[in-house]
């Protein structure tokens, strides 16, 4: 289900996808971000398939396959899809091979805009490219 609210001050988006996963953007008025509060759970077992719960968020920001993400929430780290720094990289897990932990940031960015997320708990990230 989708509702949609709006006030002078704020707006809301609100979609249930199913009885464990949600989603509410909260647009504040004069903002330049958008507040994005999920949850999941609890995630059904019963049929004993395995499940990945992943936003995707699309642009059209050429981030040239680099990405930035925190490490452990101290220090931001340049990511380059498909490559790492100090040895030949050959993957052959296209989507897992370029998946990182965030704790608190992650970015792309091009000459002109940048895309930053911020979360609130322990996620993980990966620039997503059409396979």
């Amino acid at each position: 289900s989708r509702n949609c609210t709006k006030t002078d001050t704020v707006q809301k988006a609100s979609i249930v996808f199913n009885d464990w996963v949600s989603q509410e953007f909260t647009l504040y008025h004069g903002a330049t971000s958008v507040e994005l509060e999920w949850t999941v759970g609890p995630i059904p077992i019963h049929d004993n398939i395995g499940k990945e719960i992943v936003i995707r968020y699309n642009t059209n920001i050429n981030s040239g396959s680099k990405y930035y993400t925190d490490a452990n929430g101290r220090e931001v780290l340049e990511r380059i899809r498909d490559h790492r720094p100090t040895w030949p990289y050959f993957v052959d897990e296209r989507i897992s091979g370029n998946y990182y932990p965030i704790n608190s940031r992650i970015w792309i960015r091009d000459h002109d805009r940048q895309l930053t997320i911020l979360t609130g708990k322990k996620n993980f990230s990966n620039e997503w490219f059409p396979l």
